[in-house]
């Protein structure tokens, strides 16, 4: 199943329409940048709603750690900078 249909399924559940913002996003043709996920496998752009929701939960994690690593080394740049100020 995948992002979209649990997006959907929720709505139907607790009966609460989908915030505008994300049914934009959702809906249209070419979502924006950050609502995309660039898959290795397929070489290209996909929709993060297209996703499995366990793919999704990979990326994101994936891209997480990334994020975390490349703050760590410009703090650790911001450091040297200052012990030697």
């Amino acid at each position: 199943m995948i992002l979209r249909e649990y997006i959907q399924m929720e709505k139907l559940i607790h009966g609460r329409e989908i915030p505008a913002d994300i049914l934009l996003q959702m809906t249209a043709e070419q979502p924006d940048e950050e609502f995309m996920y660039y898959s290795k496998s397929k070489s290209s752009l996909l929709s993060i709603f297209d996703m499995q929701i366990h793919h999704f939960i990979r990326a994101y994690a994936k891209q997480s750690q990334a994020d975390n690593n490349a703050l760590q080394e410009k703090l650790s740049e911001i450091k040297k900078v200052l012990e030697v100020a």
